[in-house]
């Protein structure tokens, strides 16, 4: 009998048995339907408090990295990179959860040594691609964006501090804040910072 022909005769079996059962009542439904529910509360309830998150919620992980997302842990150590009009930038990722569209507004400012006259504020809308993040959960991301430094010249050796926020329109919203120690090539520093 062929695999086809099997499929169809199983199918036509089961709906011959479902007509042949006995029909439950409506009280037996209820009754039936609140000892899924309680089984299904009693699972929920015996599980850590990740698996009761709110899928719903929004999160965002800050890192660096060109080509990939590459977590930025404590506070590293971070090359400045020259850009082509001659500005500095670090490499910003972002690793994106619980946000459904693809397009995100992202709101970037960078500081040096959290001086106000140093802080720099970008703005863009990203293309997250989706990924799965080290953890083997789904995510979004996007890579290699990147964040100016205002008074680069003079920042070697002193602390960037990053800040993303991330949104979706009429949606979530979600941040993070990392530091950074820049590192300027010796070539590109300034011999007049203050």
């Amino acid at each position: 009998m062929s695999p086809v022909l099997r499929a169809a005769v199983a199918l036509s079996s089961a709906a011959a048995a479902r007509r042949a059962a006995p029909r439950r009542s409506a009280a037996s439904k209820r009754r039936l339907a609140f000892a899924v529910w309680l089984g299904a509360g009693a699972a929920l309830g015996c599980g850590g408090a990740d698996e009761l998150a709110d899928p719903s919620l929004t999160s965002v992980v800050l890192g660096t990295g060109e080509a990939q997302f590459e977590p930025m842990d404590g506070e590293p150590t971070l090359r400045l990179v020259r850009g082509a009009q001659g500005g500095f930038h670090v490499w910003a990722s972002m690793l994106a959860y619980g946000f459904s569209s693809p397009q995100l507004d992202m709101l970037l400012t960078t500081t040096v040594d959290d001086e106000p006259d140093s802080r720099l504020v970008m703005h863009a809308r990203l293309t997250m691609r989706d990924v799965i993040d080290p953890s083997g959960n789904p995510a979004q991301s996007f890579a290699g964006f990147p964040a100016q430094v205002k008074g680069a010249r003079c920042a070697d050796g002193r602390r960037v501090g990053l800040e993303v926020q991330l949104s979706e329109p009429g949606g979530g919203a979600s941040g993070d804040v990392r530091y950074c120690v820049a590192e300027v090539d010796e070539a590109s520093r300034s011999a007049d910072c203050p």
